[in-house]
C-alpha cells in the first residue's frame, strides 16, 4: 500500500501538469503511454497465440495519436481515425499471412484470436486513448481552456470511481458481479463507485468552470461511474484469459500501465461525445 501511494504522489502531479499544460507535453505523454499499453497487450495473449509484432502495433497506436492531435474537430477526428485503422488493418493482414505462427498446442484453431488481438489492440488502446486529445482541444467562446477542465474532470472522476468501488468493495462488499472474472468485485463496491463518482463531479463542477449545468455534471458523473468499472471488467477479462496477474510491472505497486489505464480507457471517450454530441456540442480549436 505504502509503494502504491508513494507511486501515486509521484505520476498524479505529472499527469495533471501534462493536461494543465497541453501540448507537446501532454501529447508526449500520451504516446508514451499509448506504446507501453500496446506493448503490454500485445505480450498478455492467450496461452497458444503466436507473438505478436510489437513495432507493428506501437506504430499503428503513435499513427491513430497522432491523427487525433492534428484533427481539426470529431469529424475530421473519425475520418482520419478510420484512414489509419483501415490502412493498419492492411498492413497487419499482410503481416499476419507471410509471418503468423501460432503456437505448437494450439494449433490453427487459434489463428482467429491471434488476428483478433492484432486489430483489436491498436483500437483498444489507440483510438480510445486518443479522446483524451480530443478532449483537451475544447474550447468555448468564453472559456479557451474548456477542454483542460473537462479532461481534468474525466480523469478526477474516473478514480473516484476506483477508490470508492475498492474501498467500499472492501468494506461490505459480498455480493460479487462476475466472480469468473474479477471474484473481488462487488455490487456493493459498484454502488459505490458510482456514488463517488457522482459526488466528485458535483464537486469538481465547484472547482472549474465547465460551462454545463448541474444536472449535466452529474448524469456525465453517473455514466463514468458505470464505463470506467466496464473498463476495469474489461482488462480483467483480457487477463483473465491470458492466466496473468498484471498487465506488466513498470509501475512499482501498480502492476503494468494497462492496469491504470482500464477504467480511463472507456471514461475518456464516454464524456468526449457526450459533451460533442448530447449536451453541448463544442468545436475543437
Amino acid at each position: 500500500m505504502l509503494q502504491r501511494s508513494l507511486t501515486a504522489l509521484v505520476g498524479l502531479p505529472v499527469l495533471i501538469a501534462a493536461v494543465w499544460l497541453g501540448a507537446p507535453w501532454l501529447t508526449l505523454l500520451v504516446l508514451a503511454a499509448g506504446a507501453i499499453a500496446i506493448c503490454e497487450l500485445y505480450r498478455m495473449t492467450p496461452t497458444g497465440v503466436g507473438p505478436l509484432p510489437v513495432l507493428l502495433g506501437v506504430s499503428w497506436v503513435v499513427a491513430l495519436l497522432s491523427g487525433a492531435q492534428a484533427a481539426s474537430g470529431r469529424d475530421n477526428f473519425l475520418i482520419i481515425s478510420g484512414g489509419v485503422m483501415a490502412s493498419g488493418s492492411f498492413i497487419a493482414l499482410l503481416w499476419f499471412i507471410a509471418y503468423y505462427r501460432v503456437g505448437d498446442s494450439a494449433g490453427r484453431s487459434n489463428y482467429p484470436i491471434g488476428f483478433a488481438y492484432l486489430i483489436f489492440g491498436p483500437a483498444y488502446v489507440g483510438f480510445l486513448l486518443a479522446t483524451s486529445l480530443m478532449l483537451r482541444e475544447i474550447t468555448s467562446e468564453d472559456s479557451p481552456d474548456l477542454g483542460r477542465s473537462w479532461l481534468l474532470f474525466a480523469l478526477l472522476v474516473t478514480f473516484a470511481v476506483d477508490t470508492g468501488a475498492y474501498g467500499v468493495g472492501r468494506a461490505i462488499g459480498k455480493r460479487p458481479i462476475a466472480p469468473s472474472i474479477s471474484p473481488n468485485k462487488t455490487w456493493e463496491g459498484c454502488v459505490g463507485g458510482l456514488t463517488s463518482a457522482v459526488g466528485a463531479a458535483l464537486v469538481l463542477g465547484l472547482v472549474f468552470d465547465l460551462e454545463a449545468p448541474v444536472w449535466q455534471q452529474a448524469v456525465i458523473g453517473a455514466v463514468v461511474g458505470v464505463v470506467a468499472q466496464w473498463g476495469d471488467l474489461v482488462a480483467s477479462k483480457l487477463k483473465r484469459i491470458a492466466d496473468v496477474k498484471d498487465a506488466g510491472s513498470i509501475i512499482p505497486g501498480h502492476g503494468g500501465l494497462l492496469d491504470r489505464l482500464d477504467s480511463i480507457l472507456l471514461a475518456l471517450p464516454a464524456v468526449y461525445y457526450m459533451l460533442v454530441t448530447v449536451f453541448a456540442p463544442r468545436t475543437p480549436f
